[in-house]
């Protein structure tokens, strides 16, 4: 009956595509193929199952770097905001690619002193391709995403009379054609295994459970808790749920297979078995791990865009403190770090609105776009001191155990831009997959102007003998 259904919407189909060729009817096609898209095939989840959790083995960041953080444990947070987000990011990199500093009686890259990037959204697609590329990131990334329109290409798509065939008979949507996309042209067909952990930094990829309203991270910690490998699964599909916009893109869909593994080996379980109910942010962290343990009543986790839990990348960060603290950072024996360093790159606009020059009522979009700025900024702003609260308590946690550790907290913001006309283009560029040369450009350079004179990240290159150089070849850096 399914297949009848199909084969009978062929010549209104075909009527479409070509109705479809005059622009002024492009929203109506829109329209069309969204319902198209309800009738497709049912959507197979890619996931695949695990029978049994190893802690030891896996994409875990205990195996990241050996186990070893070395003298600087560095963390970045890439946050949300398209390719606003990607290029700014991608300007931190290679801003620390041309830093050095001393680090066990060497000098090293600061880049290559980097332990963890945590992303969501258009930070992810900078975060994904350094972790699989390495130092290929500063050859090619401009060109194959920084420098593409990827939005165009998307939206010229929708009007491939293949991409309407597929999704009538494959579920092919338009969440599809983007990882189908990105998997292609930019992250080469790569999964979780092709990351290199042992050289380069642990890449925590962030998306939002949409069910539970909760940061979902594509780490195999949160994979065991499902019974699911990561391994196999391709980077292409996890960047395209952190970057999932809600409507605008279909969720992307895991298999719960929660019950087909041992649960009990996983280091999680003792997290979750040893929090009691008076600190309520533990406690919310262990409700939302326990809600994926019964694949009866969770048998599918829909994913989308990271932003919404979690906007600058930097909750995963704040809950690795909060869950186990410079236990987790530092394993058993090792020598604690003489810095932790962390830097956040925030690409939030704050445009200007001139509703308030005129008593004429706003547009339901104007209003809309107000109220999501509102709420974004305020729950950054929470985001942010509670990062502090966490950073305070770690330094005393490693106080405790006898370490005088020095911490520096690094926000990279257009808010920290003086020039007012530069601070005001900066904030009209819109969160899209598409910007001229001229914007990236600009905002490369921005990353690396506002670095250098942040005084925090100032007083770490003085307590390590930091200095900036034109370019550090990668062989230079192997001081762990």
């Amino acid at each position: 009956m399914v297949a009848d259904l199909h084969f009978s919407r062929l010549p209104v189909m075909m009527l479409s595509i070509r109705f479809c060729l005059f622009p002024s009817r492009m929203l109506l096609c829109l329209t069309l193929v969204t319902l198209i898209q309800g009738c497709a095939s049912i959507y197979k989840p890619k996931n695949q199952p695990i029978a049994k959790i190893d802690n030891q083995q896996g994409y875990r960041f205990v195996s990241s770097r050996k186990g070893e953080m070395g003298d600087h444990m560095i963390f970045l947070a890439f946050s949300g905001g398209g390719t606003r987000a990607a290029a700014l990011s991608y300007g931190l990199l290679k801003e620390l690619r041309n830093t050095q500093v001393d680090s066990r009686g060497r000098r090293v890259r600061l880049l290559d002193e980097v332990d963890s990037i945590s992303s969501v959204s258009g930070g992810s697609f900078t975060a994904a391709y350094y972790g699989l590329f390495g130092e290929k990131t500063f050859d090619d990334y401009e060109k194959v995403f920084l420098r593409q329109s990827i939005q165009g290409t998307l939206i010229r798509q929708l009007f491939n009379p293949a991409f309407w065939w597929d999704s009538v008979f494959d579920g092919f949507d338009r969440t599809e054609m983007a990882v189908d996309y990105y998997d292609r042209h930019i992250f080469e067909g790569k999964t979780f295994a092709d990351i290199n952990l042992k050289g380069g930094p642990f890449i925590e990829i962030n998306a939002t459970d949409l069910a539970g309203g909760n940061r979902f991270s594509f780490i195999q910690a949160s994979f065991d808790l499902i019974c699911s490998n990561l391994n196999d699964f391709p980077i292409a599909r996890a960047v395209t749920a952190s970057s999932a916009v809600p409507v605008a893109f279909p969720t992307v869909v895991l298999k719960n297979h929660a019950g087909e593994c041992d649960f009990s080996q996983s280091s999680m379980k003792k997290f979750m078995d040893t929090q009691s109910d008076n600190d309520p942010r533990k406690l919310e962290i262990k409700h939302r791990m326990q809600s994926y343990l019964d694949p009866k009543a969770r048998p599918y986790i829909h994913l989308v865009d990271g932003g919404i839990a979690d906007n600058l990348g930097l909750r995963a960060v704040e809950d690795r403190i909060e869950t186990q603290g410079s236990g987790y950072l530092t394993k058993e024996g090792a020598r604690a770090p003489k810095d932790v360093l962390i830097i956040t790159v925030n690409a939030q606009v704050k445009p200007s609105r001139t509703m308030d020059h005129s008593a004429e009522k706003p547009s339901v979009g104007e209003t809309v776009d107000a109220m999501t700025d509102t709420q974004m900024s305020l729950f950054n702003d929470e985001t942010k001191l509670h990062l502090q609260k966490k950073l305070g308590d770690l330094k005393t946690e490693f106080a405790a155990k006898g370490h005088d550790v020095r911490i520096h907290n690094v926000e990279i913001s257009f808010d920290s831009v003086e020039a007012k006309t530069m601070k005001s283009m900066l904030n009209s560029l819109p969160t899209s997959l598409e910007l001229s040369n001229k914007d990236v450009d600009i905002l490369i350079e921005t990353a690396a102007h506002i670095l250098r004179r942040n005084p925090n990240y100032l007083e770490f290159l003085r307590s390590n003998n930091g200095t900036h150089v034109a370019s550090v070849p990668a062989q230079v850096t192997a001081a762990r």
